[in-house]
């Protein structure tokens, strides 16, 4: 019974340790008409399976990309564009499991050119939305406010760190499973002296 504790507490712990050491680098590639993207962004786990993005190297329609802004615990953020239209944002991903997510807020990016990129989610979808030289690349007061994206998706990346610590974790649960006594003590009879 004491063994199957242990190996419960352990997994337990595994468990626990592995989700608080979950990697804050996330790969993010999009494809869609006229939109590409690649690259890995980073940020700081905010806890509840949210993670606030402030960096990384990413490259849209094959321009480099610079996160704009960061993100505040009041909520999102507002870039004013043009055209009475405006880019809310709050550069957030939302997940735990092996694919995570954006909000309907989203990530908004900085171009090389000068252009201002909003990327963003809507009950799976992920959309864009440009403003540069003084104009929309997509009319915002049309559909979602931009064009979608056919095939976009956010991972956590995981840190070598956090692969040993996994790793070690499940040698030890292993270890606790198979683990058998060197020593076994024998009752012996001895004979009773006369």
């Amino acid at each position: 019974m004491k063994k199957i504790i242990a190996v419960l507490f352990t997994l337990a712990a595994i468990l626990v340790i592995s989700q608080s050491a979950r990697a804050d680098s996330f790969t993010f590639t999009a494809t869609g008409a006229g939109f590409t993207a690649s690259g890995t962004l980073t940020g700081a786990s905010q806890g509840g399976g949210i993670s606030a993005l402030t960096g990384g190297s990413i490259t849209i329609n094959g321009l480099s990309a610079t996160l704009l802004g960061g993100w505040t615990d009041s909520g999102y953020k507002v870039y004013t564009a043009g055209g009475g239209y405006n880019f809310e944002y709050d550069n957030l991903v939302v997940g735990s499991g092996a694919s995570d997510s954006l909000d309907n807020y989203g990530l908004l990016f900085l171009l090389s050119n000068g252009g201002v990129v909003n990327i963003w989610e809507v009950n799976g979808v992920y959309y864009w939305n440009e403003w540069i030289g003084n104009q929309w690349v997509f009319n915002p007061a049309q559909g979602e406010g931009g064009e979608p994206i056919l095939n976009g998706s956010i991972t956590p990346t995981p840190e070598p760190s956090s692969l040993l610590l996994l790793g070690t974790g499940l040698m030890l649960l292993a270890g606790l499973i198979f683990w058998k006594p060197l020593h076994r003590k024998v009752k012996q009879d001895l004979p009773k002296a006369a």
